[in-house]
């Protein structure tokens, strides 16, 4: 078989699988039932992100850890809003289940502006990590940082090296974030590639019914101490997901059958 003919049915073969995959409706599953065009989550607007480590002298900029962790007020449908999802809904605003999340940030600052201590920064991400959890039992406590991380793992995922916003000490500041999602639960369907999110970090006197933590967030539902110099903002953010593409059966036939001619080709040309 000649090359220019090996290279046109192997291009064959990637236009089948990856072109021709059709779209989608990513269902999500909890006690409530399941539910269609699922596409993310409104994360309340009292979370928490608890900054350890920065300091604000370094006129320079510094390196520290940001934690933020949340319940869900909503879920958002494929468009971003939040329509479609009433029995869902109901679930969360009722108690009878809950949905969490814990993403953790290592992150570098670059003051730009400082008067004795830096009022305003541009932040990047060296590396992240992110989980949500479904869990029916309701036991998220804001104010310790108990049962977020408890339940079922619905969504695990990694944060790369990006830039990831800006913030200054009076008027707030806000974030974007992309991730590479590693792990979905079969509550939801089909799998998740990426997700991004958005998030506001208020401070002072821009909070709105705010309540300092007594303890932040720690591992399988406990909790973690504050310690003296960590910083808590209240943080409100929205995160949606993309999924997997899935061929359609008949693209997978036609894939399956470029292959089969492929095959038949190398059988006949060993045989000549």
């Amino acid at each position: 078989m000649s090359t220019l003919r090996k290279k046109l049915q192997a291009a064959a073969v990637g236009f089948a699988l990856l072109g021709s995959a059709s779209a989608f409706a990513t269902t999500i599953t909890n006690s409530a039932g399941t539910f269609a065009n699922w596409g993310g989550f409104d994360w309340a607007a009292d979370g928490l992100a608890v900054v350890q480590g920065y300091d604000a002298s370094n006129a320079v900029g510094d390196s520290f850890q940001l934690t933020y962790y949340a319940t869900a007020a909503q879920l958002r449908n494929s468009t971003g809003g939040i329509a479609g999802f009433g029995l869902a809904n109901v679930g969360i605003i009722l108690g009878n289940f809950e949905y969490t999340i814990r993403v953790i940030l290592n992150e570098t600052s670059t003051c730009t502006a400082f008067a004795g201590f830096c009022t305003s920064a541009s932040f990047a991400t060296t590396s992240g990590s992110f989980e949500v959890f479904y869990d029916t039992s309701v036991d998220a406590v804001r104010t310790t940082g108990a049962g977020y991380t408890d339940g079922t793992l619905l969504i695990e995922g990694t944060i790369p090296a990006q830039a990831s916003g800006g913030f200054n000490v009076i008027t707030g500041g806000s974030a974007t974030i992309q991730g590479d999602v590693t792990f979905t639960s079969p509550l939801i369907n089909p799998s998740l590639l990426g997700t991004t999110a958005t998030s506001t970090l208020q401070l002072g006197g821009t909070v709105t019914s705010f309540v300092p933590p007594t303890s932040m967030v720690g591992d399988a539902g406990g909790t973690s101490p504050l310690a003296v110099g960590d910083l808590v903002f209240q943080a409100d953010a929205n995160q949606d997901f993309t999924a997997r593409p899935v061929p359609e059966p008949g693209t997978l036939a036609l894939a399956g059958l470029a292959m089969l001619g492929i095959g038949f080709a190398r059988a006949r040309r060993s045989n000549v």
